[in-house]
């Protein structure tokens, strides 16, 4: 079932390919008269693809200058993401990404580069937890019942997610480590198929953002969320810190890279007019509507999440005994 907030949204923005004013008052472009690309290394419609959108309608109308977005999915958002590390390094070109940036180095070995240092940063553009959804045929309400009952019966139950090394994976084998259960992982091809077979009584949990449209419906249980703070769309629901698993935080974001070298001037010119943006309540409204919370800041705000995601993901790969892919 598709959430119509969803649905209004991406109607918004639909057709969005080319957005804002043309370069006419090309003395006020980060990058001279030319077009800025922004690549989004997933499919268009999703949410990174979404908030992007309109988040860069905005930033494009505050420099005068033209933003075009290009899809290039592909490899776990590899190939888009590379294509922008080796693009001049002149404002031109930048990335919109989420955690799979950092993910990747950690199970892809074929993947060389260090997310620490592979893109300049230039704004931390929001940030949100995975809805913790249950099916409802569990004599579960809240996340300790849904503990408790795991505990009771170790290696009975199963969580689905979009694949090995995906945010879900990563997030089950996490919430397996904190809580001493033992469960069954399913890696499917998308959280979406995840979530269709958690709503149909084939698997016990999953972690999925799209997880609210199926609450409503009364085809699972929302018990708890990931992040550090509620999701928006969901105020009754607590965090998992909230219900009294403490350590398990494990949140998104979505954030503006680019190219290493990038002239800092140009990065901080990119970086006012993203947190110009950020402040259009049409925009946060946007954004809450997707379960996700507005952030702005410098660069180094980015930065640090990034650093924080290499240190987390890491240990949890290692403490759940992880391999990929050789």
């Amino acid at each position: 079932m598709f959430d119509p907030s969803r649905r209004r949204l991406l109607q918004t923005l639909a057709g969005a390919a080319l957005l804002g004013a043309s370069a006419a008052a090309s003395a006020q472009s980060v990058a001279g008269p030319g077009v800025i690309k922004v690549v989004v290394p997933f499919v268009a419609g999703g949410i990174t693809d979404q908030v992007a959108r309109g988040v860069l309608d905005r930033v494009s109308k505050s420099l005068a200058q033209t933003l075009v977005i290009e899809n290039r999915p592909g490899a776990g958002s590899r190939i888009g993401s590379e294509a922008v590390m080796r693009a001049d390094p002149d404002g031109t070109t930048l990335l919109f990404t989420n955690p799979s940036y950092t993910i990747l180095p950690i199970t892809d070995s074929a993947v060389k580069y260090d997310p620490v240092k592979a893109l300049a940063p230039v704004a931390l553009v929001g940030t949100y937890g995975l809805p913790v959804a249950v099916s409802t045929r569990l004599p579960v309400n809240t996340l300790g019942e849904f503990i408790a009952h795991a505990r009771k019966h170790p290696g009975k139950l199963s969580y689905g997610s979009a694949g090995m090394g995906s945010g879900a994976h990563f997030a089950g084998e996490f919430f397996q480590s904190l809580t001493g259960t033992e469960m069954v992982h399913v890696p499917y091809k998308s959280t979406a198929a995840a979530i269709i077979d958690v709503a149909g009584g084939v698997l016990d949990l999953t972690f999925d953002a799209t997880a609210k449209s199926y609450a409503d419906a009364g085809k699972v249980k929302i018990v708890a969320v990931t992040g550090t703070h509620r999701d928006p769309r969901l105020p009754g629901v607590p965090t998992a810190a909230e219900s009294g698993l403490k350590d398990f935080v494990l949140g998104s974001w979505l954030g503006l890279f680019a190219p290493v070298g990038t002239p800092a001037a140009v990065v901080e010119r990119l970086n006012k007019a993203v947190n110009a943006a950020l402040a259009d309540p049409g925009l946060t409204k946007q954004m809450e509507d997707l379960g996700i919370t507005a952030a702005s800041g410098s660069p180094s705000a980015l930065a640090s999440a990034v650093q924080q995601d290499m240190v987390l993901y890491r240990r949890i790969a290692n403490d759940a005994r992880l391999t990929f892919k050789e």
